[in-house]
């Protein structure tokens, strides 16, 4: 778990925060059962605790190869509005379309504007969520990306 460890602290760094200035964060080396396929992150609200999954493909190329040291940029940005999105839903509840508005906009402020790999994809994950929330599929809804 060190390498998640680092791609946290390259994500604060990115958003020039403090681990302080987050609710609690938890790393997880898997997902549990009960959220969806594919999830990097969630929250729990009643924790106030967000929780990071270190097996997570954006955690992983978040964190350099070396101690220490970030990696992808991309992934580093992605990993930083992932955390921003889960930080959402424990100040405001459980709306995805809120959570995921709050993402794309710090990925903006990143410097992963609207054309970008990292927008895309979060994007994505945002009208998957929303359209599965629509058919009222909610095992979809937990997933933190």
């Amino acid at each position: 778990m060190l390498s998640a460890a680092t791609a946290l602290v390259c994500a604060l760094s990115a958003l020039n925060r403090s681990e302080a200035s987050l609710p609690r964060i938890v790393i997880m080396e898997s997902a549990p059962s009960y959220v969806s396929v594919g999830t990097e992150a969630f929250a729990n609200r009643d924790t106030k605790t967000i929780h990071v999954i270190a097996s997570a493909a954006v955690v992983r190329d978040a964190a350099g190869r070396h101690r220490g040291e970030c990696g992808d940029p991309d992934a580093v940005k992605k990993l930083a509005s992932i955390l921003v999105h889960e930080e959402w839903h424990i100040l405001h509840g459980p709306d995805e379309e809120g959570a995921y508005q709050r993402q794309l906009i710090q990925l903006v402020l990143l410097g992963s504007p609207a054309g970008s790999r990292a927008f895309r994809e979060v994007q994505l994950a945002m009208q998957t969520v929303l359209a599965a929330r629509k058919r009222n599929r909610p095992e979809l809804v937990v997933a933190g990306r």
